[in-house]
């Protein structure tokens, strides 16, 4: 790591890794298919001179055959030597006549690598050990063989090939073989064409590829560096970096048709740093609200008492001043309160699930906020399906929701005006669905705020949160979450507000 720049070295930078292994796998591809290649047109190389050499050692076995006496396996014609030394150069071998005795009656030259292993005859003539007779073999028509000579060749700089035809009588009888020996010839034109023109072509493709490979690793590395270079910037503090691809619209809220999981990557990395700095203005906003919250009483109790240790308020009024105390006190206790249930409902506490009625429960929470709503003479009107009788069952943790129904009641207190009127109804729909809504006749939420007072610490002076801490909707919808059900708001028919959740049914 650079300490200057923060990036890792050149080399060990994910686009340098991919191309290396890139060029790597390329150039072990290419050469495993140069190398098969290279095999099968060897190959294919001794099998055509092969066959060149095996059609002219069976012409000169037709030729040579016609000039040996049977009896004695002489050869009567002076004429052979030119025929022979005429096919040999034609197919750039050394040509042997040899008799049934093993004798090189006639020969154009003998490979260095065989010297050693001839012998000679008492005639002069060099022998052909019989393993190396290979025509002599029963049944034997011609054989050919790479490394010619059942191996005589093998460990030879050069590749051999020999065609071996025995020459017979009419009625079978064996009068020799005509055995031709030639180096394989790699550098013909027809052998360049299949090797050094396919491996030039090979080459071509490689480079093409290196720089295809190129190319796409700066363009699939590019948004990898660039996510790399935002994190580090993250990491440092710094939350307005966002991921910038040229070329790519990363703001995009809808989904393009066509997309990639780099890009996809790009947006949901963006989308992430939003989140973050949403929750650091939550949290910046959050503790400037709570430090007001807790310093207005902490000012109030603080004053109270010093006036009361001092002298400044009358023993006579202290009842009156410790009632101000005592109120101060629950409201921070309240606020604390409020905030340690909050941490504690994030902590993926387990509810205790079960059966219980939901109207039950509503009519027990309206009945314990009935000092609330007297003090603000609010009317409460109940449309419940059950008549009193039927029980309306809904499944979860009857705790919780109690929470739930409570803080959405008190909200709506808090916000009616006076002799102002909240209805609370709840129904049951299809897929064993339970709504309960709580309507209340006060200012209602402005439209551009109906998904923000859900949100943590979500307080501003114009919307219905403009008291309290700001959590007590957030609780509300972390809860139902945890149950897997919803909470939504929206405008009421009394002019303000309307709460609608979700419960299942047993």
């Amino acid at each position: 790591m650079n300490p200057k720049t923060g990036r890792a070295p050149s080399f060990r930078s994910v686009y340098s890794r991919s191309v290396i292994l890139l060029t790597f796998t390329n150039v072990l591809i290419f050469i495993i298919i140069a190398m098969a290649y290279y095999g099968v047109v060897s190959i294919s190389i001794v099998r055509q001179q092969s066959g060149q050499l095996t059609s002219v050692a069976n012409a000169v076995a037709d030729v040579v055959r016609r000039g040996i006496d049977p009896q004695t396996g002489e050869l009567n014609s002076s004429h052979l030597l030119d025929y022979l030394n005429f096919a040999a150069e034609s197919t750039g071998s050394t040509a042997w006549v040899v008799n049934r005795d093993g004798e090189i009656v006639l020969k154009t030259g003998v490979p260095v690598p065989l010297l050693d292993q001839l012998g000679f005859t008492p005639r002069g003539f060099y022998e052909v050990p019989d393993a190396l007779l290979i025509g002599s073999q029963p049944d034997s028509d011609g054989v050919t063989q790479a490394n010619g000579l059942d191996g005589s060749f093998v460990g030879q700089p050069d590749d051999w090939v020999t065609a071996a035809v025995p020459m017979r009588t009419p009625s079978g009888q064996y009068l020799g073989e005509i055995q031709l020996h030639r180096k394989i010839d790699y550098s013909s034109r027809d052998s360049w064409y299949m090797t050094g023109g396919v491996a030039s072509s090979f080459i071509l493709a490689l480079i093409v590829a290196l720089l295809i490979i190129g190319t796409l690793s700066h363009t699939i590395t590019r948004p990898i560096r660039l996510l790399s270079e935002a994190a580090e910037r993250v990491a440092r503090g710094d939350l307005s970096a966002r991921v910038k691809i040229p070329g790519v619209d990363t703001e995009r809220k809808d989904e393009p048709i066509i997309t990639d999981d780099l890009t996809s990557l790009v947006k949901t990395m963006n989308h992430m740093i939003d989140m973050l700095n949403h929750q650091e203005r939550d949290r910046r906003d959050f503790i400037a609200s709570v430090s007001h919250d807790l310093r207005t009483p902490i000012t109030s109790i603080r004053g109270f008492v010093e006036g009361m240790l001092d002298g400044t308020i009358a023993p006579g009024r202290y009842e009156h001043y410790l009632e101000i105390v005592k109120n101060e006190s629950v409201r921070l206790q309240n606020l604390i309160n409020t905030m340690f249930e909050m941490n504690l409902l994030e902590s993926s506490m387990a509810y205790k699930m079960g059966a219980f009625d939901i109207n039950q429960l509503l009519r027990e929470s309206i009945v314990s906020l009935e000092p609330m709503l007297s003090e603000k003479k609010i009317t409460v009107r109940v449309d419940m399906p059950d008549s009193g009788h039927d029980k309306l069952l809904a499944f979860g943790d009857r705790d919780a929701i109690r929470r739930v129904v409570y803080n959405i009641i008190t909200n709506a207190i808090q916000f009616t005006p006076l002799e102002g009127t909240i209805a609370v109804s709840t129904r049951k729909s299809r897929y064993k669905m339970i709504e309960v809504s709580i309507e209340d006749s006060g200012p209602g939420v402005r439209d551009e705020d109906n998904d923000k007072v859900f949100d943590r610490f979500y307080k501003r002076d114009r919307s219905r949160t403009g008291k309290g801490s700001g959590l007590g909707l957030f609780i509300c919808r972390t809860i139902l979450s945890a149950h897997g059900q919803r909470i939504k708001v929206d405008k009421s028919e009394l002019g303000g507000a309307r709460f609608t959740f979700t419960l299942s049914a047993p």
